[in-house]
């Protein structure tokens, strides 16, 4: 399985972001691909997502390949998040833009306003 997440690692960044360095964390895309095996077979956690108040954050490369319906449903169930597009990033956003990525979440957790440019 870490074959396969190198031979597509580039695949989830800007197309004219330069080739990203590959991890070495073999066994995080194999726990990711059998946890997402049992999201079917587990109760949707969105109805009693809908029922917290909990400010979220909720960050989405503009080059990510998750659509952006996925990001719109995160804002949709969790109440009171905010949702920023971040330029120049794709599906790993602390990879392709980390200062952005860092001063979003810093302003963020000490509730200031978040920085412009962001998208």
């Amino acid at each position: 399985m870490h074959e396969v997440a190198l031979q597509g690692k580039d695949s989830t960044s800007c197309e004219d972001a330069p080739p990203t360095t590959a991890h070495d964390n073999p066994q995080g895309f194999y726990s990711n691909q059998m946890t997402v095996r049992d999201f079917e077979q587990l109760p949707d956690p969105r109805p009693r997502l809908r029922t917290l108040r909990i400010p979220s954050l909720i960050m989405r490369g503009e080059c990510d390949f998750i659509r952006p319906a996925v990001t719109a449903e995160y804002r949709h169930t969790l109440a009171g998040s905010e949702s920023v597009t971040v330029k120049g990033a794709g599906h790993s956003i602390s990879g392709d833009q980390p200062g952005r990525y860092t001063a979003l979440l810093r302003a963020f957790l000490l509730d200031e306003p978040l920085p412009k440019g962001t998208g």
